[in-house]
C-alpha cells in the first residue's frame, strides 16, 4: 500500500523547487502527499554553506508542505554504484510512493549554467537504477518490503530536451516565488535574475501548451491514453 503519492529525489536544496515547485505546490493544494528527498548539502555549490543550505531547504519544504528527508551525500560525488543505489531503493522502499521525479537522467548539452551540474543527470540515473532495486525481492542487502512506483517521471534539470509533459502552474507562480525565495544564498545567481529567468523559463513551457506559465518533464515509458482527459 502506498504511503505517499509523490516521492522527488533532489541532488542539491533547491534542485526541485527551482524545477519543478509549482508543480509540487499544486499537487499539494490538491489533496497530495509528498516527499522531498535531498541527496547533498550543497557544500561545493559557489553561494552558501551546507548549514545555510540545509535551512533554506527546511524553510522551503515547510512554505509547501511537504516532508523533507536529507541524506549524507558528498556534493560532486553523486555516482550510479551499487552502494548508492542500495540507499535510494531504501528511500524507495520506506516511502512507497505512487509516483518517483527525478533530474533527467542524460544532458544532450553543454551548458554553461548550472542546469548542467554533473549531480543532476547522475541523480537521474541513479534514481532510474534504484527504482528497479526497489521493486526487487532477491538483493538481500535491502531490507524493507520491495516496492514497485507506478511512474518515474523527470523534471529537466538539465533542460536540453523538449518536455512531453507538461503541468499548467499559472494559479501558483506567486506561491513558487515565495518557496523559490527560501533558497536566499542562491538568489546571486545569474547576476542576481535568477528568478525572473525562472519564471521565463515556465513561461516558456506553457507556450508550448497554450498556457501562460507550465513546467516541463519528461516521461520514457508510454501512457495509457484516457480521452476525458482531452474533452
Amino acid at each position: 500500500m502506498p504511503l505517499v503519492d509523490i516521492l522527488v529525489f533532489g541532488p542539491h536544496p533547491d534542485d526541485a523547487e527551482f524545477a519543478m515547485g509549482a508543480s509540487l505546490l499544486k499537487f499539494i493544494r490538491e489533496g497530495r502527499t509528498a516527499t522531498l528527498c535531498v541527496l547533498t548539502r550543497g557544500g561545493s555549490g559557489t553561494y552558501g554553506t551546507p548549514e545555510v543550505r540545509e535551512e533554506e531547504m527546511k524553510e522551503a519544504c515547510r512554505k509547501m508542505g511537504v516532508n523533507l528527508e536529507m541524506l549524507q551525500f558528498r556534493d560532486c560525488q553523486i555516482f550510479d554504484n551499487f552502494e548508492n543505489r542500495l540507499t535510494l531503493a531504501e528511500v524507495i522502499r520506506k516511502h512507497r510512493p505512487r509516483v518517483i521525479f527525478a533530474p533527467y537522467h542524460t544532458n544532450h548539452g553543454f551548458h554553461l549554467d548550472g542546469t548542467a551540474h554533473p549531480d543532476h543527470t547522475a541523480t537521474g540515473t541513479l534514481v532510474r537504477s534504484a527504482a528497479r532495486y526497489a521493486k526487487f525481492k532477491g538483493i538481500a542487502e535491502l531490507k524493507q518490503k520491495p516496492w514497485s512506483a507506478g511512474h518515474l517521471i523527470y523534471y529537466l534539470l538539465p533542460r536540453s530536451l523538449k518536455p512531453n509533459l507538461v503541468v499548467d502552474v499559472s494559479d501558483y507562480m506567486t506561491e513558487w516565488e515565495e518557496v523559490a525565495g527560501s533558497h536566499q544564498s542562491q538568489m546571486e545567481l545569474r547576476s542576481g535574475k535568477v528568478l525572473k529567468h525562472l519564471r521565463d523559463v515556465r513561461a516558456m513551457y506553457g507556450t508550448l501548451a497554450g498556457r501562460q506559465y507550465a513546467e516541463g518533464f519528461f516521461i520514457e515509458e508510454p501512457v495509457v491514453f484516457n480521452i476525458d482527459l482531452f474533452l
